[in-house]
C-alpha cells in the first residue's frame, strides 16, 4: 500500500524466497501473496493464507532421500527427518542437507538461532562471578548438621558380570569363522577336511 517505507522493500525479499521455493505454483501464489501483504486484519490473512496451502500442498515439503539402500523422509516446514537428528539438534542432518542443496536452499534458513554467533555471544554477556572462599560460605544450620547417607542399594545375587553387555551392532556382526590350515576354507578344520588329499 505504502511503497516508500521500509516494509514493503520486506515484503519484495520475502516474495524472491516464494519465487525459488515454488517455482511450479508461484503464478498461482503471485496475486494471493500480495494480497496477503496488504491484509488489514488477522482474519483476512487467515482466509488467504488457507488459499495458500490449497494451492502449494504440504507434500511439497516432503522429500525422500536414500542414503546406503535405506530411504529417508525429510520435511522441510517441520524441520524433521525419520532419523530423528534433525529436530533433536535442531541442525540439518545429512538427509535434509542433501535435500536442501538440491533445492538451492540455504541451510542457515533451517539452523536454529542457537547456533547463530550474535547468540553464542549473548551467552557471555553475563557476569560469572567466582565463589568465595569456602570458610565464607554462609551455610544455614539446618542444612550444614544434615547427614547425607549413601543410596539404599543391595547387591545383587549372583556372581558379578565380568565381561560388558554387546551392543546390538556387535551381535549382528557375523562371527570370526577359523580356516581350516589345508584348504583354507571356513567352517572346518583340518581334521575334519574333506578336501584334504588322500594317500593312495
Amino acid at each position: 500500500m505504502y511503497p516508500d517505507i521500509p516494509h514493503f522493500a520486506c515484503i519484495w525479499h520475502l516474495w524472491n524466497n516464494v519465487y525459488k521455493k515454488f517455482k511450479k505454483s508461484h503464478a498461482k501464489l503471485s496475486e494471493i501473496y500480495f494480497s496477503m501483504a496488504k491484509a488489514y486484519t488477522q482474519a483476512e490473512f487467515d482466509s488467504l493464507m488457507e488459499k495458500v496451502e490449497k494451492v502449494v500442498p504440504s507434500t511439497e515439503y516432503l522429500h525422500t532421500v536414500n542414503d546406503g539402500g535405506r530411504n529417508y523422509t525429510v520435511c522441510l516446514l517441520e524441520r524433521k527427518c525419520v532419523c530423528g537428528t534433525f529436530q533433536v539438534d535442531e541442525l540439518p542432518c545429512p538427509h535434509a542437507w542433501a535435500v536442501l542443496k538440491s533445492k538451492f536452499i540455504m541451510p542457515e534458513e533451517y539452523c536454529s538461532n542457537y547456533y547463530k554467533p550474535n547468540i553464542v555471544v549473548m551467552t557471555y554477556g553475563v557476569s560469572v562471578y567466582p565463589l568465595s572462599d569456602r570458610n565464607d560460605w554462609n551455610i544455614p544450620a539446618h542444612i550444614a548438621e544434615e547427614v547425607v547417607l549413601p543410596p539404599k542399594w543391595k547387591r545383587p545375587p549372583g556372581k558379578p558380570k565380568k565381561k560388558r553387555d554387546k551392543s546390538l551392532s556387535e551381535l549382528l556382526q557375523p562371527k570370526n569363522q577359523h580356516s581350516c590350515s589345508i584348504c583354507g576354507q571356513g567352517g572346518h578344520n583340518k581334521r575334519t577336511c574333506r578336501n584334504a588329499p588322500r594317500n593312495k
